[in-house]
């Protein structure tokens, strides 16, 4: 049940923190913004355990980033091309697929991936009172038995 509640935690603040970017720099967003952003998170959570035990920051930093532009991309074929909400559109973007996802968001989100893994620390440390481990270092990689 802790865990759970610790993902629906993640989960929340990940929604919440991206809906309010989104209303500093747009002046609005969207309520699938919120659930995408709380999706996005709890992967970048799930990452953040593997960092503490073996991965990367880079590598978590840019498998976050994959995860961020492919379900941008893929809500963004359903929402605006399907549904036609147009919450967003890249065409005049360089280097864009289909006006859903371009390269200079893809920088953008391997940039928000690492601001993610800070959070998700605060988040550990602060309310499910977990130690910290500073952002730059992993734990040694365990000992073969």
């Amino acid at each position: 049940m802790r865990s759970f509640f610790k993902l629906l935690t993640v989960f929340a603040v990940g929604g919440l923190a991206y809906g309010l970017l989104e209303v500093i720099v747009r002046g609005y967003t969207f309520i699938s913004m919120g659930v995408i952003g709380g999706i996005c998170m709890v992967i970048i959570h799930l990452l953040n355990d593997e960092r503490r035990n073996r991965l990367g920051l880079f590598t978590v930093m840019l498998v976050s980033s994959a995860f961020i532009l492919s379900a941008e991309l893929l809500s963004g074929e359903i929402l605006n091309r399907t549904l036609d909400l147009n919450i967003w559109s890249y065409k005049d973007q360089p280097l864009n697929i289909d006006g859903q996802i371009c390269a200079v968001y893809a920088a953008l989100w391997f940039g928000l991936s690492f601001i993610a893994v800070v959070v998700d620390e605060w988040v550990r440390m602060k309310i499910f009172h977990e130690p910290n481990l500073p952002i730059f270092i992993r734990k040694a990689k365990r000992a073969s038995a």
